[in-house]
């Protein structure tokens, strides 16, 4: 069997710290590398050694001991590396990514191998990080290999360099779906005509298309519908929509008409991330700027539970909504 074990000393004494031994009661049985120190005498050749205990109140009879010596013979070599980001060296399987300077002592039945590492660790370059964001069905042609992507991902592209090391370049691609936001508004007939973004419906309003953009310049589609409707209930509008983006328009999640109509001075909302964290919890919301402050929240989608009580009813609403930055 070999045995490597690493240190950092003189090679031939570290060798004496790896001997087997074992004892019994006339002596030790040792084999080391190169020599072997005890009881204050250092030997470097093999052989049958003894030593005279003499115990410490002079009185007690001295004790003989006896050492079995095999000194196995020490050959020196040096391992001299250049390596790019990490090495892993034979003589003991450690993995280095740092420059460094150590000993290995290699242990076998008829000698030992003291094997000295001199490494010089070199790094990999992060010469460009492109970060891209394309609509859909588009195609970005990266100008650093002349190569074409579609989907989102991380993408790499390396250069060897003279000292082994690679130019790492490096791309993010992010891939824009069109996406489809749907907007449910009810209000009181006695407030027709209804007036949405740029239009004004007169009636009852089933899918209407505004195709829009988001932030990268990729569609985005809102799908638009409107119920007049006489009931206190209904007079709420729930959003399902939230831009949190500081300009005074969509930055919380307003339940319309909760406050101006007065129907449910009793209420409660509690609203949820998609993993089911509570983000907002409040009761007898009396203005708008009770509502949820969305400022610091992630993009995705969210869940909000609504309980009202009113003077003759209750009404208890759940949905889900977005948060689009």
């Amino acid at each position: 069997m070999i045995v490597a074990v690493l240190f950092s000393m003189d090679a031939a004494a570290e060798c004496s710290r790896t001997a087997e031994k074992s004892g019994d009661l006339f002596g030790d049985t040792v084999t080391a590398c190169g020599y072997y120190t005890w009881y204050d005498s250092t030997y470097t050749a093999s052989g049958t050694y003894s030593d005279t205990l003499k115990a410490a109140d002079g009185i007690t009879d001295s004790v003989v001991v006896w050492l079995y010596l095999t000194v196995l013979p020490v050959s020196y070599s040096v391992d001299s590396v250049s390596a790019c980001d990490s090495y892993e060296w034979y003589a003991n399987g450690e993995i280095y990514r740092d420059s460094v300077d150590t000993v290995a002592v290699i242990v076998g039945t008829d000698g030992c191998d003291s094997v000295t590492l001199h490494l010089i660790m070199h790094y990999s370059d992060t010469v460009l990080h492109d970060t891209v964001h394309i609509c859909g069905d588009s195609i970005y042609t990266w100008s650093v290999n002349d190569s074409a992507y579609t989907e989102s991902g991380v993408y790499g592209w390396r250069v060897p360099k003279v000292n082994s090391c690679d130019s790492v370049y490096l791309l993010t691609l992010f891939v824009h779906d069109s996406t489809h936001n749907y907007v449910y508004d009810t209000c009181r007939y006695n407030q027709l005509p209804w007036t949405y973004g740029d239009r004004e419906y007169y009636d009852r309003v089933e899918d209407d298309i505004f195709e829009l953009q988001d932030t990268y310049g990729c569609d985005s589609i809102v799908h638009y519908f409107l119920q007049p409707v006489w009931e206190c209930e209904a007079y709420l509008q729930f959003p399902s929509v939230v831009t949190p983006n500081g300009d005074g328009v969509n930055d919380r999640f307003v339940i319309s008409n909760l406050v101006e109509e007065g129907c449910y001075p009793y209420n409660r909302l509690t609203i949820y991330n998609q993993w089911g964290f509570l983000m907002y919890d409040r009761k007898n919301i009396q203005s708008d700027d009770e509502f949820w402050d969305a400022d610091g929240a992630v993009e995705g989608t969210y869940f909000f539970r609504f309980e009202g009580y009113g003077f003759t009813d209750k009404v208890e609403r759940h949905g889900s909504f977005e948060i689009l930055k």
